[in-house]
């Protein structure tokens, strides 16, 4: 399959044959960089850029609420912005498209909190595309808190046809569904369904068993939210010398595929192993 990513002044466009896959989008008037769409095989979006109710939500993306005690979640006036600072380095070879960026997450009055490094690689499986994304959180002061918040952390805002509220389901690794069954709940990974445009399509995401909080309490809501996120319930510092590295895992898919199996051929393939599990 022929892929290429295409660089442009305000995205980062990933082509996966003739289809779009994902674009990275980082206006300038947007308070933060986020995937925006997310297509399944068709060319089906399956995420919202400005949904109702919450338009501060995008798509897929990676933000906090309480970041030593400010606000990068809401894009308000006295919130903090998140930057984007620059593409470092892109390749394309026979494992996807592959690139990393940086950000700097910065208060109102320009001082940087953070800054971050985000390495993303894009594939695609039969009817799964697949997106592996490492990110390192660097403190710019010698210590930083992650506060308590309800608003964190990497997320997934689905369209409103994969929404519970609208007939969709929410499902996670250990059977639980919707918000009733998943909310507050620790689990390997997460998956939105639904019909969208006549056809089944769904998208999941991947906790990795590195992660300083596996298996995560996930935070999720009926009309289209969910994420990994233990900022609910808990608050964590990270340090010049001990910065915060998590790594997720994103499908999305036409029909249902083995999401279990796909979640222990992702870790597999991280840890440089053979997994099974497939996608057709």
């Amino acid at each position: 399959m022929a892929m290429r990513m295409e660089v442009a002044e305000e995205r980062l466009d990933v082509w996966l044959g003739d289809e779009l896959f994902v674009a990275y989008k980082f206006p300038a008037d947007q308070h933060l960089p986020y995937f925006f769409p997310v297509c399944a095989v068709g060319g089906i979006a399956v995420t919202e850029e400005f949904p109702d109710p919450y338009p501060h939500h995008r798509s897929l993306w990676l933000s906090h609420g309480n970041v030593n005690g400010m606000d990068f979640w809401l894009g308000k006036p006295t919130s903090g912005r998140i930057r984007h600072a620059g593409l470092l380095w892109q390749r394309c070879d026979e494992g996807g498209i592959a690139f990393a960026v940086q950000s700097e997450w910065q208060s109102p009055d320009g001082q940087v909190l953070l800054r971050d490094e985000r390495t993303f690689r894009c594939w695609q499986e039969g009817h799964c595309r697949f997106m592996d994304a490492t990110i390192t959180l660097h403190p710019q002061s010698s210590e930083l808190l992650l506060g308590k918040t309800n608003h964190a952390f990497f997320s997934v805002r689905v369209r409103k046809e994969l929404a519970v509220i609208n007939g969709g389901q929410l499902r996670n690794s250990e059977g639980e569904v919707n918000e009733a069954g998943t909310m507050g709940q620790r689990a390997r990974w997460c998956a939105a369904f639904g019909r969208c445009e006549g056809v089944s399509v769904g998208i999941a995401l991947f906790d990795h068993p590195r992660n300083p909080w596996h298996p995560s309490p996930w935070f999720t809501r009926d009309y289209g939210f969910f994420s990994p996120s233990p900022f609910n319930w808990h608050e964590w510092r990270i340090t010049a010398t001990q910065p915060l590295k998590v790594r997720y895992g994103v499908v999305v898919f036409v029909s249902e595929p083995d999401l279990e199996g796909l979640w222990r051929q992702w870790v597999a393939r991280n840890e440089g192993k053979a997994g099974d599990g497939g996608c057709g």
